[in-house]
């Protein structure tokens, strides 16, 4: 049986196991069942984060940053913000210990990746998204000054002996398009001698 225009091609399709959906539902439903976690409690928070990483190891399942904000009742998004100051109302000692949480995801996502058990693809959008990573490429200037490294005429002999020869002026009886210059005198009855 031949490839239907449309379909998606059977090396791109996503093959999932017997049972794995119902598995990923189960551990949604647990993660959200709990009530939001106070955020101005350290105990509340990293009892949260506890519990969560019990979860993933009952249902064998890779912590991450969705699945523990889902277990606190936040948005991804809310507990970057929280992370990063944006809430006045968050204790100090709560964002260090979001720190320590965002540290280990970190650490087990780049561990992942390392071993070859995590997609380079998906972890590198991962790793930008939720842990601030960034293609980056440097350029470093530096100026420096020509002439501290000598007098001018050693710097002009030395670019001068680098120039090709053909790119010097030919001497000035050589060049066709120098102008023909004749002396004529003219006296004054207008005679040219």
């Amino acid at each position: 049986m031949g490839h239907r225009k449309g379909d998606p091609r059977p090396d791109q399709q996503v093959n999932v196991p017997p049972g794995e959906n119902a598995r990923r539902v189960r551990i949604a439903r647990e993660l959200m069942s709990k009530d939001r976690v106070d955020l101005t409690s350290v105990d509340a928070v990293s009892d949260r984060f506890l519990w969560y990483l019990d979860v993933c190891e009952k249902y064998d399942d890779r912590p991450t940053v969705e699945g523990f904000a889902l277990a606190t009742g936040y948005s991804r998004v809310h507990l970057y913000k929280v992370l990063h100051g944006e809430y006045k109302s968050v204790p100090l000692d709560v964002i260090n210990s979001l720190k320590r949480v965002w540290d280990m995801l970190n650490q087990m996502m780049t561990q992942y990746m390392v071993d070859g058990h995590l997609n380079p693809v998906t972890a590198i959008f991962l790793l930008k998204n939720n842990f601030s990573y960034k293609d980056q490429t440097e350029t470093v200037i530096v100026k420096k000054d020509p002439y501290e490294s000598g007098n001018p005429e050693d710097i002009a002999r030395k670019y001068l002996a680098g120039m090709a020869p053909a790119l010097e002026p030919p001497p000035e009886s050589a060049r066709a398009d120098a102008p023909i210059v004749e002396t004529v005198v003219v006296d004054q009855t207008g005679t040219v001698e």
